[in-house]
C-alpha cells in the first residue's frame, strides 16, 4: 500500500515545496482528457449541475485550471492541498477556487456531501485505507471517483533511457506505474471500478536545458544532494545529446499520455 503523503520523508517534503518549479515544468492536460474527465464526473447518477467536486492533491492547480474551465459555474469546485508552497501557487492560478489546505486522512468536508472526487498525479501518494475510507464518508450515494496520471511511452528507446535514470534514485514506493495505489482502492469494499481510458496527452516541447529542469521535478532527483543530483543531470544530459533521436535538436518532443480510472462508491458490506 502506497506511504501517505502526509508522511513522506524529509528529504521529499523538502523537494516539493518548489512548487513554482513543479508548476513551470510538468505536463499539463489536453481537452480531451479534461472532457473525459468531466464525463466521467457526470456518469451514472451525477447528472446534477449544482454538485459539488472535490480535488485531492491539487498540487499548484495545473489539472484545476484545465477541469473548472469545463465545467458549469453553478457546480461547486473545492480543492485541496497539504503542502503550503504548493498551496500558495494553486490559489494564485485558481483564485475563484475555493482551497482548502488538508490531509487526505482528516478531510474537512461533511458526510454525504460531495457527488464527484478527483485527483490528478496524485492518487499514489495518499492510496491507504484510511484516506479511502475518508473518501468514502464524503462521497454522496454513488459518487464517482475519477483518478488520473500523465505517463510516457517507455517503448521509446530515448525516453525508457531518461526514466531509467531517473528511477534508479527512488527508493520510496509511491509510483503510478506500481500500481500499488490500484491494489489499494480495489480491495477496499466501499468502491466499485467502472472504467479506464487512456487518451493522448501533451506533448512537452523545450530544449535541453528545459528537458533537464522537468526531470529535475521527479522526487528521485529531487532527495539527491547537490552534487550526486549534478552527476545524474550530468548523465541525463548525455542521453539527450547523443541520443540518435534525440541529438542536435534544438527542441526535443516529450510526448505524454493520459491514464483515467474511474470508480464509484458503493455500500460497505
Amino acid at each position: 500500500m502506497s506511504t501517505s503523503r502526509t508522511s513522506l520523508p524529509v528529504l521529499w517534503l523538502t523537494a516539493s515545496r518548489k512548487g513554482s518549479n513543479y508548476d513551470a515544468y510538468r505536463p499539463n492536460y489536453t481537452d480531451e482528457t479534461t472532457n473525459e474527465v468531466k464525463r466521467m464526473l457526470y456518469s451514472g447518477s451525477q447528472n446534477d449541475s449544482s454538485m459539488t467536486v472535490l480535488e485531492l492533491g491539487a498540487g499548484t492547480g495545473k489539472f484545476t485550471q484545465k477541469i473548472t474551465s469545463k465545467l458549469s459555474d453553478t457546480v461547486t469546485y473545492i480543492a485541496t492541498e497539504p503542502m503550503s508552497d504548493f498551496l500558495k501557487i494553486l490559489k494564485y492560478n485558481c483564485p475563484e477556487v475555493e482551497t482548502k489546505q488538508c490531509a487526505t486522512e482528516n478531510i474537512p468536508i461533511d458526510d454525504g456531501s460531495i457527488k464527484g472526487i478527483v485527483a490528478a498525479q496524485s492518487f499514489h501518494w495518499f492510496s491507504t485505507k484510511t484516506s479511502l475510507d475518508e473518501m468514502h464518508r464524503v462521497l454522496t450515494e454513488n459518487g464517482n471517483v475519477v483518478l488520473l496520471w500523465n505517463f510516457n511511452d517507455r517503448n521509446v528507446d530515448w525516453i525508457n533511457q531518461l526514466l531509467n535514470r531517473i528511477d534508479k534514485n527512488r527508493t520510496d514506493p509511491c509510483r503510478y506505474h506500481g500500481k500499488e495505489w490500484k491494489t489499494a482502492i480495489d480491495a477496499h469494499l466501499g468502491f466499485m471500478f467502472v472504467e479506464q481510458k487512456i487518451t493522448q496527452g501533451q506533448v512537452f516541447k523545450g530544449d535541453v536545458e528545459f528537458m533537464l529542469r522537468h526531470c529535475s521535478t521527479h522526487s528521485g532527483l529531487q532527495k539527491l544532494e547537490k552534487k550526486d543530483k549534478e552527476t545524474e543531470l550530468d548523465e541525463i544530459r548525455k542521453i539527450l545529446t547523443t541520443h540518435p533521436e534525440t541529438k542536435g535538436k534544438d527542441i526535443i518532443e516529450f510526448p505524454f499520455f493520459t491514464d483515467i480510472y474511474l470508480y464509484r462508491k458503493v455500500a460497505k458490506k
